[in-house]
């Protein structure tokens, strides 16, 4: 058996300049982080060889991989020629709420796949991997920050270059303040799943040009300014520019956000929250605030939901279990 586990992400702010139609115009960047809620997908071989036999939100046995309803292993499997195997993927979290997890499930798989072919695939390979299956082949209309923060882990810049190359650059902290940091942001399940395409397809068209556009530079600006404010330990930037990148962000698309979602934002920032965001394309999922840890209490009192704890993750994704020699 191989194991592999892929964190989940949180995305501060310059999500959509990953988008290739502004980031080859523009240049992109995000901040971001991976946390401790985790994709972990397994193989062994299947007894009967001939079978391939998948397991996520729905169960899959076939004798032919080009049969494979699930987009992603289809594509994979096909590419990495590894047909007879049964494969179980399992998540912390639901699919479809805002924290990366196809792209998270992807570099896993990727991870998973080569190591059963005897390597050791480094985290650029496992990012440009998912990126290449995601974008190039399926062809999905989303950018690239989920695959790198999946695959490198971290409190990290990333770039998008006009050449199609990525830099990912962590962010560097005094002493204690990454801890603080992670202290004072809660999140928020407002419960549902929704799929990103179609949102990020409109997204993808709006920011090419505009107002939109426009706006949409303002919040990689954003994102280089909080790269700053965090290395320098200036804390209370995050909420001050999560507050300016969500009343951009709801600018570029049409069912980035809706009425319950704007009720729950005015509620928690009326109770003590400095600043926050729908985490994602939109539509619903978590939500994320940044909020002084003596506010924290009232805020979940007036806002009844359930509050999901987290940590920063390090880890990026990683082989936890391998007994076939590989």
């Amino acid at each position: 058996m191989i194991i592999s586990k892929t964190p989940l992400r949180i995305s501060f702010c310059g999500g959509g300049s990953d988008i290739a139609s502004f980031y080859r115009k523009h240049g992109g960047c995000v901040l971001s982080t991976s946390i401790d809620k985790f994709i972990y997908i397994s193989s062994v071989r299947s007894f009967n060889q001939d079978v391939t036999l998948l397991k996520y939100s729905v169960v899959e046995e076939t004798r032919d991989i080009s049969d494979i309803r699930h987009p992603v292993f289809r594509a994979m499997l096909g590419e990495f020629g590894t047909g007879g195997y049964e494969i179980n993927s399992t998540s912390d979290i639901p699919a479809g709420t805002g924290l990366g997890s196809s792209s998270t499930f992807t570099v896993g798989l990727s991870n998973l796949l080569r190591t059963r072919r005897g390597e050791t695939p480094d985290k650029e390979t496992l990012a440009s991997d998912a990126c290449r299956i995601e974008i190039d082949v399926l062809g999905e209309p989303i950018g690239k920050q989920d695959q790198y923060a999946a695959a490198y882990g971290g409190l990290n810049f990333i770039e998008f270059n006009p050449d199609d190359t990525v830099t990912v650059s962590p962010v560097r902290m005094p002493d204690g303040s990454k801890e603080e940091l992670n202290r004072r942001l809660m999140m928020l399940y407002l419960g549902g799943t929704r799929s990103a395409s179609e949102i990020l397809r409109k997204q993808s068209s709006n920011i090419s040009s505009g107002s939109a556009e426009e706006n949409q530079m303002r919040m990689c600006d954003l994102a280089r300014d909080l790269k700053v404010e965090l290395e320098d330990g200036r804390l209370d930037s995050m909420g001050e520019i999560l507050d300016k990148g969500w009343r951009l962000k709801r600018t570029l698309s049409s069912g980035i956000t809706n009425p319950m979602i704007d009720e729950v934002y005015e509620t928690v920032m009326s109770h003590g929250a400095v600043g926050g965001k729908l985490l994602g394309a939109g539509g619903n999922g978590f939500m994320l605030f940044y909020a002084d840890e003596s506010a924290q209490e009232e805020i979940r009192r007036n806002v009844p939901g359930r509050w999901m704890p987290f940590r920063f993750d390090d880890s990026g994704s990683t082989i936890i279990y391998n007994d076939e020699g590989f």
